[in-house]
């Protein structure tokens, strides 16, 4: 409790300085070469700390995490090490950089399936940047908002993995639930919210609690939608979709890597055979390498939590002692 009171201090503090967008120099940053390996699928795939690598690009101390990109197999990935473990965030094909060689990527665009001609998205967690760079690939004349805390990441994003910002892909540094906060003050609004901030393998608490999910329900435009990454398998999975009920309106649940759950402020109340039917129907600016009824077929209605509980909020979320504890 005392960690979580002096960080929501320091949020609090944070509201009072500026949010940079980001504008770096490139780095030259060089490596060792290490041994082949297969990478991990998912977001929080763990690596010990002595698993040899192909390519080493970057091994780097930043100010909020220990961040390594490496390479093997033609797969380049971004990792936050934590307590001499490797987490895959990011990874991107070097032979084909459009596409989404990690599954919850691509669970990522049902969101589209309720939302199918974006105009405004907002992204909470860069990694590196491969997600916005591909859906801003595929509608290019949406504005597409990312926001990051660490600034060594959006570095590595824009040298180590072909992201470019543009007037319509802009980075801003700043934690997320700062910058949210100042986003619903200017009452701006986005028709898609996607949460994918991850700090080596699970979701920093200020970005889970029931606070946070009504600053995010309130910059929905009118049918808008929030996508979030979870990762099923351990205890504070349960906490994570009761808070999101407690907020939203219905939640629909794919498979595929991780959990992904998109949440509606308002009632859509589609089928299953809707969701495929819409997924047809979807007419891309720039067709995306992505097969959306494929996606849409991984919708589950089953419930796979105990829907009775405590929920996530700004005095309760025991996210770091959860998230290290499998499912029972």
């Amino acid at each position: 409790m005392t960690r979580l009171v002096l960080s929501l201090l320091l949020l609090v503090c944070a509201g009072s300085a500026p949010c940079l967008h980001a504008q770096f120099e490139d780095d030259d940053d060089g490596g060792d070469a290490g041994i082949r390996h297969e990478p991990g699928e998912g977001e929080g795939e763990a690596y010990p700390e002595d698993y040899a690598y192909e390519k080493i690009l970057l091994d780097k101390e930043s100010l909020y995490h220990h961040i390594r990109v490496v390479e093997s197999v033609g797969v380049r990935s971004l990792q936050f090490r934590r307590k001499g473990v490797d987490y895959d965030e990011s990874q991107m094909e070097m032979d084909h950089p459009l596409g989404l060689p990690m599954d919850h990527y691509r669970s990522m665009y049902a969101g589209f399936l309720f939302v199918p001609q974006p105009k405004r998205m907002l992204t909470i967690g860069l990694g590196a940047g491969v997600l916005p760079r591909v859906i801003s690939h595929c509608y290019p004349e949406a504005y597409h908002e990312i926001v990051e805390l660490d600034p060594e990441v959006v570095k590595a994003a824009r040298n180590l993995f072909e992201f470019k910002e543009s007037p319509k892909l802009k980075v801003v540094v700043c934690d997320g639930r700062v910058h949210i906060r100042r986003l619903v003050a200017r009452k701006e609004a986005f028709d898609i919210v996607f949460l994918d901030a991850f700090r080596g393998g699970y979701v920093p608490y200020h970005l889970a609690t029931r606070e946070f999910m009504a600053q995010c329900k309130a910059l929905l435009n009118p049918g808008g939608v929030v996508v979030s990454n979870l990762r099923s398998g351990f205890e504070i999975y349960p906490y994570q979709r009761r808070t999101i009920e407690s907020v939203f309106t219905e939640q629909y649940v794919f498979s595929g890597g991780n959990t992904i759950v998109v949440a509606a402020a308002q009632p859509f109340s589609y089928a299953p055979d809707d969701l495929i039917r819409r997924a047809g129907e979807v007419r891309w600016p720039v067709e995306p390498d992505i097969d959306l009824p494929t996606i849409a077929r991984r919708y589950s209605d089953m419930e796979d939590y105990d829907k009775t509980g405590p929920i996530l909020t700004d005095d309760h979320a025991p996210t770091e002692i959860l998230r290290s504890q499998p499912l029972k």
